[in-house]
């Protein structure tokens, strides 16, 4: 198949046997990527999480979080799998607003183990909300405070997994 992906006004169309007003060409593309979505996911779920997360004594699984994530991926690609195509626009701004987020994101990852988790994890939740152009105090104080914290409690606390704490 002969795929062309042409940018022009800020969308994107396909052209040479795809440029049909059917959209299959989008369709085909959808069901690509649900399908890898699927694949990902089982290969997630049967091979990389029983190989690589250790199991230990505690209220919850370790595995329980990656296995959700799986099972999410494998959903998530069946609903994209077998939906009926959109109409896709490309718009640059976006796509350098996501290449910024991922770009923050891996700071943040980094950061993680010399900063440690609470800082990072706070400064990823105000780039975030930076990012989605929120200005709710409620939610900014709730996103911003609240979720690292519920997030340090679950993982420290309760399932007893340590995260990168502060360096001292």
């Amino acid at each position: 198949m002969n795929l062309r992906i042409v940018l022009s006004e800020n969308r994107f169309r396909f052209s040479g046997r795809c440029a049909s007003d059917e959209g299959r060409c989008s369709m085909y593309l959808e069901r690509m990527l649900g399908g890898a979505s699927i694949l990902f996911g089982g290969f997630l779920l049967f091979f990389l999480i029983p190989y690589q997360v250790t199991s230990q004594p505690g209220p919850i699984d370790p595995s329980l979080f990656p296995k959700i994530a799986a099972w999410l991926f494998i959903l998530l690609g069946l609903i994209q799998f077998f939906a009926k195509a959109q109409p896709a626009n490309f718009s640059w701004y976006e796509f350098a607003r996501l290449a910024g987020l991922a770009a923050v994101v891996l700071v943040a990852a980094l950061a993680m183990p010399r900063v440690g988790f609470l800082p990072s994890a706070v400064l990823l939740m105000a780039a975030v909300c930076a990012f989605m152009f929120e200005r709710r105090y409620q939610w900014l104080a709730t996103t911003i405070v609240l979720v690292p914290a519920g997030t340090w409690f679950v993982f420290v606390i309760v399932m007893g997994r340590p995260l990168p704490s502060l360096p001292l």
